[in-house]
């Protein structure tokens, strides 16, 4: 996601970050970095880290295979599903890159019809195409008979402790913001009493409207208890990219500063 917040819209994410960059293959801005598919176990339990404690162990989990797209890492049997998003359809504008990762959980209808959208997005990235032809195809499948519309109201679980993906920064940004999303099509701040990026409710808007979700960010307490139940976590992913480290501006940074 812009984080996917371009929000004017908010980039969420689907998800940030002043995070120092590495080596050019590891986000450069201009034509699209290879994807590097991370360590399996770190990705699965990032990927879980996003939903809460009761449903991770009997969720769906996808890991990504570069060459291919997603593939199931194992069969849940709750109805939710989980992965880490690498590549952002919503922002045809941005070159993908190696250097986004945000996890995301989704319920039962979102897993059938929302985390469909980054299943296809990431198997034609595989195949070859770039940001734009992937926004293009994606899109226009939206509310056909075999790719429908979320059918109820539902929620995306991104209560993970750090994130890392598009703000209305020119770079992606690394974030400790746990957050929950409520599927909203077509919405705006003005219809629900939106406060952005505060710990009321808001919207992040992106186009078209499928995706438009309102976002409700944990408290501080939650927060910081997610974070501390996640040490370990966080220090691997801090291990294995220095852009996924949790310092204390990454702990402060929301998608509009």
């Amino acid at each position: 996601m812009k984080i996917a917040w371009g929000v004017a819209t908010l980039v969420l994410a689907a998800g940030l970050y002043g995070g120092a960059q590495e080596k050019k293959a590891e986000g450069s801005s201009g034509a699209a970095a290879p994807l590097e598919r991370m360590p399996e176990s770190l990705e699965v339990r990032y990927a879980l880290s996003a939903a809460p404690p009761h449903l991770r162990d009997a969720a769906t989990v996808y890991v990504l295979d570069p060459a291919k797209g997603y593939v199931a890492n194992r069969k849940g049997t709750n109805g939710v599903s989980c992965i880490v998003v690498r590549s952002d359809w919503q922002w045809p504008e941005q070159a993908f890159r190696d250097d986004i990762a945000w996890p995301v959980c989704y319920d039962a209808e979102g897993s059938k019809t929302l985390l469909q959208d980054y299943i296809y997005t990431a198997e034609l990235r595989a195949r070859g195409m770039d940001v734009k032809q992937v926004h293009s195809e994606v899109t226009k499948k939206f509310g056909s008979n075999d790719y429908p519309n979320p059918s109820r109201a539902g929620v995306a679980y991104m209560i993970a402790p750090v994130m890392r993906g598009w703000t209305s920064r020119p770079e992606p940004v690394t974030m400790n913001m746990p957050h929950y999303m409520f599927y909203a099509p077509g919405l705006t701040d003005a219809d629900i009493g939106g406060k952005p990026f505060t710990l009321y409710p808001f919207m992040l808007r992106m186009s078209p409207g499928r995706d438009d979700v309102i976002i409700l960010l944990v408290g501080e307490t939650e927060k910081a208890a997610i974070l501390a139940e996640s040490k370990e976590l966080l220090a691997d992913l801090c291990a294995y990219r220095k852009y996924m480290c949790t310092t204390a501006a990454t702990r402060a940074q929301m998608p509009n500063n």
